[in-house]
């Protein structure tokens, strides 16, 4: 379960019986979330089986790779509910283990090789969607495809513009958007930063 807030500290409740408790989940730059991630790339969820595995996986096709990873090529990541299916996402992941079926049955992913780990509690998985929520004078500059975060967790450098302009409150569910090409724009200089690096 993703939350729309960020955790301020930690906490335990009782539940019907059932300990719960909440974790602090710290904020992140962007440029230390691309360093830890093993892979980040701009995929197309094409599928999604909460069924036949010990948590949810999904499947998806990299469309942009920036690191870890090749255009075209497949990805399974998880373990988060509410990732849709034909949408496309940034994805920040850490490689996991290999994952097989619970049951023998033929509608499941099969045999996993691995199922990369969605960071930080989900906020490192972005959505990619078209919004009017930009600048500019003229009603065709302010739509434009973006990508949502929580600014709160993810910090972007302070040249990248987040919109709608204001504080991320209730009423933007705790969520902005920043235009997918000045994302991009910060992922291909990470990833060339770090390709010169090795």
């Amino acid at each position: 379960m993703r939350l729309a807030y960020r955790y301020v500290g930690c906490c335990a409740l009782i539940l019907n019986g059932v300990l719960i408790s909440a974790e602090t989940i710290r904020s992140v730059t962007l440029a230390d979330l691309f360093a830890q991630a093993d892979q980040v790339a701009v995929v197309k969820v094409v599928a999604g089986d909460s069924e036949h595995y010990g948590r949810t996986v999904y499947k998806s096709v990299v469309e942009s790779a920036y690191k870890g990873t090749s255009e075209r090529k497949i990805i399974y990541f998880g373990p988060y509910d509410g990732t849709r299916i034909g949408w496309k996402y940034v994805v920040f992941l850490k490689k996991g283990a290999a994952e097989t079926p619970k049951t023998n049955d033929t509608l499941s992913f099969g045999s996993i090789e691995s199922v990369s780990r969605e960071m930080y509690e989900g906020y490192g998985t972005l959505p990619v969607d078209y919004e009017c929520v930009f600048d500019g004078a003229a009603v065709g500059q302010q739509c434009d495809y973006g990508v949502q975060l929580n600014p709160e967790q993810v910090v972007l450098p302070k040249l990248v513009k987040t919109f709608p302009k204001g504080d991320a409150g209730a009423v933007t569910n705790y969520k902005k958007w920043v235009r997918e090409s000045a994302l991009n724009s910060q992922l291909e200089a990470l990833s060339k930063s770090n390709s010169q690096v090795k």
